[in-house]
C-alpha cells in the first residue's frame, strides 16, 4: 500500500503532468535567468547615464514553451532605442551648427584684426585724416610741417590698405591650412565607421543587434556629421550607408577617401579630392573628382565658404577701392606741379615696349622752369599731328612708336634727357632746371583712357605691386611682345568651389595681343569670353550657363620684353588680379623720399606762356585743395566681391567696405543662432528619445529584482515540496 502511494506522487510530480515539480523549476530557473540578464541591461544603462552617443537599452522578453506547454519565460531581443529620423535630423542639424560656429569664429576674429570704420587705423580714418592733411596745407602750402602732415597721411592710408590686404590674405591661408589639417581626421572618421559596419555585420548575424559597437559608430557619424554635411541609411545586416547631403559616396561597401595639399595658385585655391578605395586591397577605384561641390553643412563648407566666398570677396572689394583711390590721387598728382619742379621725372614700370605704337591722342607740353617756377622753355607735343615743337619752333616729327618718341624727346630736351627702358620713361632738365608736364585745356592726351603723365606714372603717388592703369592703349594688331614658351593658366570656378574649366595656353613667336586673346578664348571654349577693348584693356565674361562663376589666372610665365611684367598682369585679367590691386600698396620712392614731390600748385601753363613767365607759384595750393576734394568726388567702381557697380565716393566706399563685413558677420551670427537653438532641439529629442532616464530604470530594477526574487522563492518552494517527498515512506 505505501508503495503505491509513492509511486502515485511520483508520477503526478514528474511525470508529463500540466503542473509538476520539474516544470516550476525550469520556470523558476528561466525567470531567474531571464531578470538576472534585464537587471544586467539596467545596469549597463544607469552606467552610461552620461556616456556621449549612449543608446538606452529595453529588454523584451517572450513565453518560453513546448508542445503547447508553457516553461517560463526568455528574452526575446535586448532593443537600442532610436528614432532614424531624430537621427538624422541630429546629424544635419549637427553639421550647419558647426558651419556657423565656424564662420562666426572666424568673423569675429577678422572684426577683432579689421577694426571699424572708426578705428584710428581703418580706411575711413585714413581717407578722413588725409582730407585733413591736404586742408591744412591749403591754408600753408609752404610750410614744411603741411607737407609732412601730407605725407604722413598718405603713408598711413597706403598702409591701411596694405595691413588690410596682409590681414585677410594670412586669415586665408589660416583657414586653408585649416581645411587641410581637417582632412586626416575626416579621413580616420570614414574609415572608422567603415570598420565599425564590419563588425556590426558580424555581430548582427551572430544574433547581437545591440551592440555596443552601434554606439563607437553614432559618435563617429555625429562627429563627421560637424565636418561635413552627410546622410544616412541602415541597411537589413546593420550596416549604414553614408553619403554627404546630395549622394556622393562616403561609406557604403567601400569607402572614400579626402585629399587636399593647400595652397593657393596665384590667390586662387584648388579643391578638395574624393575618390573611393577598395577595402580587399586598398587601391583607388576610378578618378577622383572635387568634393567642394557636394558639401552641404559642417566645418569644411564653413573654412572653403570663408576662404573662398566672404574673405576672397572682401580681397576684391578691397583691391576695387585700392585701385579707384591710386588712380584718382595720381590723375591727380600727374596734373598738378610740385614747387620747387623736381630736376627729372621716373615713371612706373608700365609694360609697355619701345617697338609699340605710341597710340597717343590729343595734346601735352613738357615745361622746364628755373628753381623759382619761372619757365626757361617748352616742347609742345600734338600726338594726333605726331609732332613737337620746342619753344614754338618748327614742327619736328616725333614717329609712330614710344621708343621713336623717346628720341625726339631727348633731342628736344637739349642739355636734358629722355630715357625708355624696360617699361619706364624718365626725363631730366637741362642744366639742373626743374620738369613738369601740363595737358593741353582743349584736347588733352589720352592713351586709352589715361593722359600722357599718368600713364607713364611721372608724378604717381600711390603704387602696388600690378598697375593701377590697365587700359593699355594697345590694339589687337600690335606685338604681343612675348618670347615662344610662356604659359597662361586659367580655371573657372564656381560659387559652390566647382571648377569646370582648368586650361592654359602656350605663346608662340611673333603673336599679336589679338592673337594671345583668341588663343585665351578658344582655349575657354564659350565658358569664358575675353575681349580686346578699343582702350586696349581686356573684359571678361562668363557663359549664361556659369552665372556667378569667377575665371582665376592660376599661373602666368610670360614676360613682355625686358620688362618684367606678365601678360595677365598689364592687362588685369583674372578675378584675383582685382584683389592685386591692395598688395603691397603704398607710396612711390620718390614721393616716401620727399614730402615736396607732392604737387599743392596747379601749373598756369598755357599757349601764350613765354620764357619768363612764372608758372608755378610758392603759395599756389590749388593742387592741394584738388587733391584733398578727390576723396569725396564721385568715382566709378566695379562690380567686385559682391558689391554691384556704382558711382561713389572714396570715403563713401570705405564705408560699403566695412558695412559689407558687418553685414556679412550679422547673418553668420543669426544663421549660428538659428542652427545652435536647432541642434539644441534635437539633441534634447533623441536625448528624451534614446537617452537614459533615472526613473524609467529604477522602475525597471524593481520591476526586475522582484521578479528575481520571486524566481528564487519559488525554488525554495519546490525544494521544500522535493525535501517533503522524500520524507515519505
Amino acid at each position: 500500500m505505501a508503495w503505491a502511494l509513492r509511486q502515485s506522487v511520483r508520477n503526478n510530480v514528474f511525470g508529463s503532468q500540466p503542473v509538476s515539480l520539474n516544470g516550476i523549476a525550469a520556470s523558476a530557473i528561466s525567470a531567474l535567468k531571464t531578470n538576472s540578464a534585464a537587471l544586467s541591461v539596467v545596469a549597463n544603462n544607469v552606467s552610461n547615464l552620461n556616456t556621449a552617443g549612449y543608446a538606452r537599452r529595453i529588454v523584451n522578453q517572450q513565453t518560453l514553451s513546448a508542445g503547447g506547454q508553457l516553461m517560463g519565460v526568455d528574452i526575446a531581443t535586448i532593443q537600442r532605442v532610436t528614432n532614424q529620423f531624430l537621427s538624422q535630423e541630429q546629424l544635419s542639424a549637427g553639421g550647419a551648427a558647426s558651419q556657423y560656429d565656424t564662420m562666426a569664429g572666424l568673423f569675429s576674429q577678422l572684426n577683432g584684426l579689421l577694426g571699424g570704420p572708426g578705428d584710428n587705423q581703418s580706411l575711413a580714418t585714413g581717407l578722413t585724416n588725409l582730407a585733413s592733411a591736404f586742408a591744412t596745407a591749403s591754408q600753408a602750402p609752404t610750410s614744411s610741417a603741411s607737407r609732412t602732415g601730407v605725407l604722413n597721411a598718405l603713408g598711413s592710408l597706403a598702409n591701411s590698405f596694405s595691413s588690410v590686404s596682409s590681414t585677410i590674405s594670412a586669415l586665408q591661408s589660416q583657414i586653408d591650412q585649416q581645411a587641410v589639417n581637417s582632412i586626416s581626421t575626416t579621413n580616420t572618421l570614414i574609415k572608422q565607421i567603415y570598420d565599425l559596419n564590419t563588425q556590426i555585420k558580424t555581430a548582427n548575424a551572430g544574433g547581437d543587434q545591440a551592440s555596443g559597437l552601434l554606439d563607437q559608430r553614432d559618435v563617429a557619424l555625429n562627429n563627421l556629421a560637424q565636418v561635413m554635411g552627410i546622410k544616412t541609411s541602415t541597411n537589413a545586416d546593420g550596416s549604414v550607408n553614408v553619403s554627404t547631403s546630395d549622394g556622393v559616396n562616403l561609406v557604403s561597401n567601400t569607402y572614400a577617401k579626402l585629399a587636399y595639399s593647400g595652397g593657393a595658385q596665384n590667390g586662387a585655391y584648388g579643391n578638395i579630392s574624393i575618390q573611393d578605395v577598395n577595402p580587399a586591397n586598398g587601391q583607388m577605384i576610378g578618378s577622383a573628382s572635387a568634393l567642394d561641390p557636394h558639401l552641404s553643412g559642417g566645418s569644411l563648407k564653413g573654412l572653403i565658404d570663408m576662404r573662398d566666398q566672404t574673405l576672397g570677396g572682401l580681397s576684391q572689394t578691397l583691391g576695387n577701392l585700392a585701385q579707384q583711390t591710386a588712380l584718382a590721387f595720381n590723375g591727380q598728382a600727374n596734373a598738378n606741379a610740385a614747387y620747387p619742379p623736381p630736376t627729372s621725372l621716373t615713371g612706373r614700370d608700365t609694360g609697355m615696349l619701345g617697338t609699340d605704337a605710341l597710340n597717343f591722342s590729343g595734346k601735352t607740353t613738357l615745361a622746364v622752369t628755373d628753381s623759382s617756377g619761372k619757365l626757361v622753355s617748352r616742347i609742345d607735343v600734338d600726338f594726333g599731328a605726331g609732332t613737337l615743337s620746342v619753344n614754338g619752333g618748327a614742327a619736328a616729327p616725333i614717329g609712330t612708336t614710344i621708343a621713336s618718341f623717346t628720341t625726339a624727346l631727348n633731342t628736344a630736351l637739349g642739355g636734358g634727357s629722355a630715357s625708355f627702358a624696360n617699361g619706364q620713361l624718365s626725363i631730366s632738365a637741362p642744366g639742373g632746371n626743374g620738369v613738369l608736364v601740363q595737358d593741353d585745356a582743349t584736347t588733352p592726351s589720352l592713351r586709352g583712357t589715361t593722359g600722357f603723365s599718368q600713364f607713364f606714372g611721372l608724378n604717381d603717388v600711390f603704387q602696388s605691386q600690378v598697375p593701377s592703369v590697365t587700359a593699355t592703349g594697345l590694339a589687337a594688331g600690335d606685338s604681343s611682345g612675348l618670347p615662344a614658351g610662356g604659359v597662361i593658366a586659367l580655371s573657372l570656378k564656381g560659387p559652390d568651389g566647382d571648377i569646370v574649366k582648368n586650361v592654359s595656353i602656350t605663346t608662340t613667336a611673333g603673336q599679336t595681343v589679338g592673337n594671345v586673346v583668341s588663343a585665351l578664348n578658344t582655349a575657354m571654349g564659350g565658358a569664358a569670353t575675353f575681349t580686346l577693348n578699343s582702350d586696349g584693356s581686356i573684359s571678361t565674361a562668363t557663359s549664361a550657363l556659369y552665372p556667378g562663376y569667377s575665371l582665376n589666372v592660376t599661373g602666368d610665365t610670360t614676360q613682355r620684353g625686358t620688362t618684367g611684367m606678365s601678360f595677365s598682369q598689364i592687362f588685369g585679367l583674372g578675378a584675383n588680379a582685382q584683389a592685386n590691386q591692395a598688395i603691397g600698396f603704398n607710396l612711390t620712392t620718390a614721393v616716401s623720399t620727399n614730402p615736396g614731390r607732392v604737387g599743392f600748385a596747379s601749373p598756369a601753363l598755357t599757349a601764350a606762356s613765354v620764357a619768363g613767365d612764372t608758372i608755378v607759384s610758392a603759395g599756389d595750393n590749388a593742387g592741394a585743395i584738388a587733391l584733398q576734394n578727390l576723396i569725396t568726388k564721385t568715382q566709378n567702381f566695379n562690380a567686385a566681391g559682391g558689391i554691384a557697380a556704382q558711382a561713389a565716393s572714396l570715403s563713401d566706399y570705405a564705408a560699403t567696405f566695412y558695412q559689407n563685413i558687418s553685414t556679412q558677420s550679422n547673418t553668420v551670427t543669426a544663421n549660428q543662432t538659428t542652427q545652435d537653438d536647432r541642434l539644441t532641439e534635437a539633441n534634447s529629442r533623441v536625448a528624451s528619445n534614446s537617452g537614459v532616464n533615472l526613473d524609467e530604470e529604477l522602475t525597471s530594477l524593481s520591476s526586475y529584482q522582484q521578479a528575481y526574487s520571486a524566481g528564487a522563492r519559488l525554488l525554495t518552494v519546490v525544494d521544500s515540496l522535493y525535501q517533503t517527498l522524500l520524507q515519505i515512506q
